[in-house]
């Protein structure tokens, strides 16, 4: 065999040669990560502004200076000022991801590479509200902050860049829980909202109530009777008339009532979609290792999903 046939027949595929120089292929793309991150935190934001007209809108239906208009926008800047940290912790989820897609972005899998991952899981604490313990005071901090920094700790110490991931998981979902928690404490104030508001609503119509409930109770006297003369037959039919009568105003109140509940619903449902997004962010971090350890492309489908139902939440919000 000659020179050159012995050279094609070793001769190698241009992409084997280049796993071979470079010792493996490319980092998975993490911007489908990066993008869904974004779109979750563009989601929390226009939720919490759908919530926050709605109660200025609550407040608008009363007096300007009634008790019911003043502690409802009481409320609404309650919530606001708490819709605010959530923003910010989006923020801060969004940095984070950032991060991860330009650390696979540069294609490092070392040790170098998981140092920048400790450092932006170090930031994504910090956005969050969970404070950097002073190293020599570890004992004096809060149960979260001890359990996210020692992983940060971990993931800083990691060889790779995967292993730098599963160092940083258990962090990743504590942060999504403390998120998700605060999510739900906003629900108190809309709970409360409602409740002054169906409260108002009533009083508005105390009057009327207790002719109906008068008109009721008498019937049910009525009915309980061993027996009836025609004078209570009578007096039934009478009641009977009444009662239809009050449909005049009841039907209206109802209709309110029921269109109070269903705006209370939908919002509660929104914040309730948005934890569930925030959730899926942790699971779709997880998914990230799978990854790369497998240098398949990121799945984050169910975040998308999550964040699509909470999009349309608010959209049917705005139409109310």
């Amino acid at each position: 065999m000659t020179q050159p046939s012995i050279v094609r027949a070793f001769r190698l595929p241009t992409a084997l040669v280049l796993v071979l120089l470079t010792g493996c292929a490319s980092l998975p793309d993490m911007t489908p990560y990066r993008d869904a991150t974004v779109q979750l935190r563009s989601t929390l934001l226009a939720g919490g502004g759908a919530v926050q007209a709605g109660l200025e809108a609550a407040a608008a239906g009363y007096e300007a200076d009634s008790d019911t208009a003043l502690t409802i926008r009481k409320q609404a800047d309650r919530f606001t000022e708490a819709w605010r940290a959530r923003v910010e912790g989006a923020d801060a989820l969004v940095a984070y991801a950032d991060a991860v897609a330009d650390i696979a972005r540069a294609g490092g899998e070392g040790a170098a590479s998981a140092r920048s991952l400790a450092d932006a899981l170090t930031r994504l604490a910090l956005g969050v509200g969970i404070a950097l313990p002073p190293s020599d005071s570890v004992a004096a901090v809060t149960d979260a902050a001890a359990f996210v920094y020692g992983h940060i700790a971990a993931t800083r110490a990691a060889p790779s860049l995967q292993q730098a991931l599963q160092s940083a998981q258990p962090a990743v979902d504590r942060v999504s829980v403390l998120l998700a928690r605060d999510l739900q404490a906003t629900l108190v104030i809309l709970r409360s909202a409602h409740e002054l508001q169906r409260t108002a609503l009533t009083q508005r119509h105390n009057e009327e109530m207790g002719y109906l409930k008068a008109l009721e109770s008498e019937r049910n006297r009525l009915y309980a009777r061993d027996s009836m003369g025609a004078e209570d037959e009578a007096r039934l039919l009478r009641i009977a008339e009444l009662i239809e009568a009050t449909r005049a105003w009841r039907e209206p109140l109802q209709t309110v009532q029921a269109a109070m509940d269903e705006d209370l619903r939908l919002r509660v449902t929104l914040i309730e979609t948005t934890r569930t997004a925030v959730a899926e962010w942790a699971a779709a971090h997880r998914n990230l290792v799978a990854a790369l350890r497998d240098k398949r492309a990121v799945n984050v489908e169910a975040l998308v999903q999550a964040t699509l139902e909470a999009r349309e939440l608010v959209r049917r919000l705005k139409k109310l």
